[in-house]
């Protein structure tokens, strides 16, 4: 009833090194078990105990540590969005690349880039996680529908042969807005045809 370990230290303190002899004399002395090696027991208990010692000091750690300031988690979700304009781009790049109907389009896809692509905010509706659209002041609204023709069939590339599912992530559930407040200072793509431009925004250089 008094048995007592040091959680806090490593598994090999003097007293947990008394405590695993402890613990072996009495596991035998049970005779609840077959095993009467006390070296084998004393040793996995020492196994096990230096699994909890890291365990309890990782809690301590955590419930310690102070919560990272704003600009780091602000930072961290600035990259988290780059990182999924990328994909998005990536995904409608192979897009282009494996439909014949698509190959005109290859090189204004490459023209646009990440940075043409649009932006999204994590949310969660009904319980599933997905990812608001938000529009960019800066691209004419019209260019995201054409946009989603590269999306459904880059769909068609997660199914082999045989229409079954690959193995392999599949692409983020996206929910266009209806809203156009929603919107976000992009960075503009130069070069673009002017079509893919948001007339009010021309208006404004």
């Amino acid at each position: 009833d008094n048995f007592r370990l040091e959680f806090s230290k490593t598994h090999l303190t003097p007293w947990n090194k008394k405590a695993a002899k402890v613990f072996a004399r009495s596991f035998i002395e049970s005779g609840e078990y077959t095993s009467c090696d006390k070296h084998t027991i004393e040793t996995s208990f020492r196994a096990h105990l230096k699994t909890l010692c890291s365990h309890y000091r990782e809690q301590v750690r955590s419930a310690h540590s102070l919560p990272p300031p704003q600009q780091t988690i602000d930072n961290r979700q600035a990259a988290a969005r780059r990182a999924r304009r990328k994909t998005l781009f990536d995904h409608r790049v192979t897009a282009a690349y494996c439909h014949e109907d698509l190959v005109g389009y290859r090189d204004i896809i490459r023209d646009m880039g990440p940075d043409g692509m649009s932006g999204d905010e994590s949310d969660t509706r009904d319980g599933i996680k997905c990812y608001i659209i938000f529009l960019d002041k800066w691209r004419n609204p019209a260019v995201a529908p054409w946009l989603r023709v590269f999306d459904r069939i880059f769909m068609t590339t997660k199914f082999n042969e045989v229409n079954r599912p690959k193995r392999g992530n599949w692409p983020r559930i996206r929910v266009p807005t209806t809203q156009r407040n929603v919107q976000r200072e992009g960075k503009p793509v130069l070069g673009l045809p002017r079509n893919f431009y948001d007339e009010a925004w021309l208006s404004t250089l």
